[in-house]
């Protein structure tokens, strides 16, 4: 069932045959990125990732489709907190799939899912401050920075101070007792904020089936 309609890609909850399809998703190259790869493996374990994903109060996870029913992103909610109304939002897309609008088309059509029928009033992120495609398109989808700190980076065997390659990214690491630190940006909506600027969502009023 859809739960919000883009427009040029759609969002339904994550189901089992869905990881099956993401494991065919490309890879990223980049050594920055590799982390960002889907993990490849056996059915227990596929059965596994999914039941961790699906069954846990504290997540919830989506998929995104493009309008040629080609599963393009994931999208999901962890540490929701039901009492205070808030999550922290993660979001991979296909490498295939990259600059072509997919991610920013979907995450306007979830937020109002998340503020009108999920009924929240807080969504939180954080993104490397290298990453600029991804800081742009949160920018561009009305979350506002709230501040810049170090933590560890998310894979801790990237050479970045030897690697030649990604020396460029250097300025945004440091090594802090022995452990990769990154620059990451966290950012947030609220449904106050949300509601001021209700105008950059072409697909507002939700569209949903939900």
């Amino acid at each position: 069932m859809v739960i919000a309609q883009g427009e040029i890609s759609y969002i339904i909850k994550l189901q089992r045959n869905h990881v099956d399809e993401m494991d065919n998703w490309g890879i990223h190259n980049d050594p920055l990125f590799l982390a960002y790869n889907f993990p490849k493996m056996d059915i227990l374990q596929k059965h596994y990732w999914f039941y961790r994903k699906n069954y846990t109060f504290s997540r919830k996870c989506f998929v995104a489709f493009n309008n040629q029913n080609k599963l393009v992103g994931y999208i999901a909610l962890r540490d929701i907190r039901m009492i205070r109304r808030s999550a922290e939002m993660g979001i991979v897309f296909d490498p295939n799939y990259l600059d072509k609008g997919y991610g920013t088309d979907a995450l306007k059509a979830f937020i109002p899912y998340y503020f009108e029928t999920m009924k929240m009033k807080k969504l939180i992120l954080r993104v490397a401050e290298f990453n600029h495609r991804a800081r742009k398109c949160y920018l561009n989808c009305g979350f506002k920075v709230e501040k810049l700190e170090y933590n560890p980076f998310e894979d801790q065997s990237v050479e970045v101070f030897k690697d030649k390659s990604i020396e460029y990214f250097r300025d945004y690491f440091k090594i802090e007792k022995g452990v990769l630190q990154c620059r990451f940006i966290h950012m947030l909506i609220t449904k106050e904020g949300y509601e001021k600027q209700k105008n950059i969502y072409p697909h507002y009023p939700p569209n949903t089936c939900a």
